[in-house]
């Protein structure tokens, strides 16, 4: 073999910066593939936990009669009530009930029922004073204080009405499951309970004195990290996708009372508004 032979082998340096630019193109192409199906899978995840929980609480309801409380006299919130309902008997009878929620072992568990893939974080919430987080707040005409709402309360049909939606703990103050946190003071109950006074994936923007930058905060609006919209589980035990462009009334700060038909974000909130739902294709 000749020495122009051997010499002609090597790559020269426009061939390697073709075959570099080759495997940028590649890259780039590829990475939001991959992205996108991470993504599926995590909304698929998220899917399955609404479900279990939508079924959890269906389980709740055929033992006592009614759906449980948002939240007792003691501060434990509604997913403490569905543990024994979610393979977690264990842990709800390791609880110390009759006692106010309170920081330990149990409450800063993090279960993968009540987190969404889709939230980067970890399982830990930084706003309310580190007890385990949940990306998922019930719906409060459904599960509200210690009020005991049954199953034929819910007039508009239970296909017609919200249970429970996701939260993330990045663009709002994210939730808990252990129960209702009383820290920083006067947003304890948006630690486990949702609105429809914001738009779906309204950004938080109430900053530590909590809401007035916001003209009432969007501490208690559902959203998610899924692009476009959030999920939602139904009064039925259906999960669906809600976009975040579907039409609420930002006049109603408070939600103290039903809204006109035109409004389906807040005519799937109300359980009794008598108003069809419009604009709304599951």
């Amino acid at each position: 073999m000749s020495r122009d032979s051997r010499q002609r082998r090597a790559f020269t340096l426009i061939e390697l910066l073709v075959v570099i630019a080759i495997i940028a193109i590649l890259i780039a192409l590829l990475v939001p593939a991959v992205q996108k199906v991470r993504e599926s899978a995590s909304r698929t995840q998220c899917v399955n936990n609404l479900k279990q929980m939508g079924l959890a609480m269906h389980m709740f309801h055929d033992t006592k009669k009614r759906f449980p409380p948002g939240f007792d006299s003691n501060k434990w919130g509604w997913a403490t009530y569905l543990l024994p309902h979610l393979e977690q008997d264990a842990l709800f009878a390791a609880l110390p009930r009759g006692t106010p929620l309170s920081l330990s072992a149990n409450t800063v568990l993090p279960l993968p029922v009540f987190m969404c893939p889709s939230d980067p974080g970890d399982g830990i919430n930084k706003w309310f004073s580190g007890y385990a987080k949940s990306n998922y707040s019930v719906n409060e005409q459904i599960c509200d204080g210690n009020s005991k709402v049954r199953m034929n309360d819910i007039t508009d049909g239970t296909g017609n009405t919200l249970l429970i939606g996701e939260r993330n703990t990045l663009w709002q103050i994210g939730n808990l499951w252990p129960g209702r946190d009383t820290t920083p003071p006067g947003v304890g109950v948006a630690s486990i309970m949702g609105r429809p006074n914001w738009p779906i994936n309204t950004k938080y923007a109430g900053g530590l004195t909590c809401c007035a930058a916001d003209k009432g905060g969007t501490r208690f609006a559902f959203g998610s990290l899924h692009p476009g919209g959030a999920n939602f589980a139904f009064c039925d035990g259906s999960v669906h996708f809600l976009s975040e462009t579907i039409a609420n009334d930002p006049t109603q700060q408070n939600a103290s009372k039903p809204v006109p038909a035109n409004y389906p974000l807040q005519n799937l909130w109300f359980k009794d508004d008598g108003n069809a739902i419009m604009g709304v294709d599951f």
